[in-house]
């Protein structure tokens, strides 16, 4: 590993990084640049300008062509003015900051990545957005306006590192048990310590850039096929932007929305409040009347903290009952095995059996059955109200009980 000229020291200055990409014709390239230092104070905002830009993605980046229009600063103006900004100790600190330094073309030695400092179990990793208001009670990336603000998420990402360095990986696993952030965190704490950690890891990170490692993978890439797609760039309608849009916030919604259950009528509203919210921020917590026992409904704002609370939930004692936490198909699939039990303890069920999986040809051998089983009195096959088609099921009922098991083996449907 190279040595390099200037050691990291205990009071090395931490600066905040983040940059906003635009699409081309052959990837995504930089257009803006945001250094924040550690007193909060924003030391560079760039703009910069690529050529040929196919898509200015400013749903992600907050790029428009009308910004971009006047602007003459290119790649190189920002490297220089980065090396100028930097001293030769500093510690750039960003989420996701591999993409970052990719889109400058530049490696810099001393770095702090929050993706991989707040990384969960199996390296998953948290959005920024997420962090931000679970460790820092912050809103950032608001809904109300048009792509991320490259100076708030480069300040984000400074503070959050900030924070870890000030209270230590415990002070992080008592903010939240629930949330596991702690569990991939590095375990030490002096501040030396931590940077050296993730000096290493960045580093060898950037040595998987080198040519001998490319040329490596490149030989290995040709004993697997390969399929290439070529991507169209033709804009869409607005009527249809629209409409996936619109469909895309209610597929959001409902992949952001758990149901949690059963609940006693005389719960802890307020402690219920309290649990759900420390996996993250909510919207509604409403109870589910249509239900046999109403569980409660908790849309959250992010889909992670969703997530968190069914891998965290699911199967705990809450109030004296192990609740079941899911995001169900529908509300009317919440009470499908209180339902189902029902109707197998139904007396007029129990002299019925259901069969399902049966085939267009079970028509021709209906006339075996009495043989096959004593005491069948009716066969019942249901059809498509609107079609008039064979449902794939029937029913059996018979004059005292059911066969068991075995004879039922017997059954052959075609």
């Amino acid at each position: 590993m190279k040595t390099f000229d200037f050691p990291l020291q205990e009071n090395s200055p931490l600066f905040g990084l983040d940059g906003e990409m635009c699409i081309m014709s052959k990837g995504r390239e930089l257009t803006r640049i945001s250094l924040v230092a550690e007193g909060g104070s924003c030391l560079m905002d760039e703009l910069v300008k690529p050529v040929e830009i196919v898509d200015y993605a400013t749903c992600y980046s907050g790029i428009t062509e009308e910004m971009l229009k006047l602007v003459t600063t290119k790649l190189k103006d920002v490297q220089r003015q980065l090396k100028a900004l930097l001293p030769p100790d500093a510690v750039l600190v960003g989420h996701s900051l591999d993409v970052d330094l990719r889109a400058l073309n530049m490696i810099h030695p001393y770095v702090i990545d929050t993706s991989l400092l707040y990384a969960r179990e199996w390296g998953r990793r948290f959005k920024l957005k997420f962090l931000a208001k679970a460790i820092l009670g912050k809103d950032i990336q608001c809904s109300e306006r048009d792509g991320h603000d490259a100076t708030e998420d480069a300040t984000a990402t400074l503070e959050l590192a900030q924070y870890f360095l000030k209270y230590g990986p415990k002070k992080i696993k008592s903010f939240s048990t629930h949330t596991k952030v702690h569990q991939k965190l590095l375990f030490v704490s002096e501040r030396q310590m931590i940077l050296n950690s993730l000096l290493l890891k960045i580093v060898k990170l950037l040595s998987a850039f080198q040519t001998e490692v490319f040329e490596q993978a490149r030989r290995q890439v040709r004993l697997y096929p390969f399929s290439i797609i070529q991507f169209s760039f033709e804009p869409f309608s607005p009527l249809l932007t629209e409409e996936m849009n619109k469909r895309m916030r209610i597929k959001w919604t409902e992949m952001s929305t758990i149901y949690a259950g059963p609940l006693s009528k005389d719960c802890n509203l307020s402690a219920l409040k309290r649990l759900f919210r420390s996996f993250g921020p909510f919207h509604t917590m409403t109870a589910v009347l249509e239900t046999h026992q109403p569980p409660l409904s908790i849309q959250y704002e992010v889909l992670e903290a969703a997530q968190l609370a069914i891998e965290s939930l699911n199967g705990v004692l809450v109030e004296g009952v192990n609740i079941k936490v899911q995001i169900p198909v529908t509300e009317l699939t919440l009470d499908c095995d209180t339902l189902v039990n029902e109707l197998e303890g139904d007396p007029e069920n129990q002299d019925t059996i259901h069969l399902s999986g049966v085939s267009k040809n079970f028509l021709g051998h209906t006339q075996e059955l009495p043989n096959l089983f004593g005491g069948l009195k009716a066969l019942i096959l249901p059809t498509d109200a609107k079609s008039g088609r064979q449902e794939k099921y029937c029913f059996l009922k018979f004059k005292t009980c059911v066969p068991g098991p075995i004879m039922l083996g017997r059954l052959w449907v075609g």
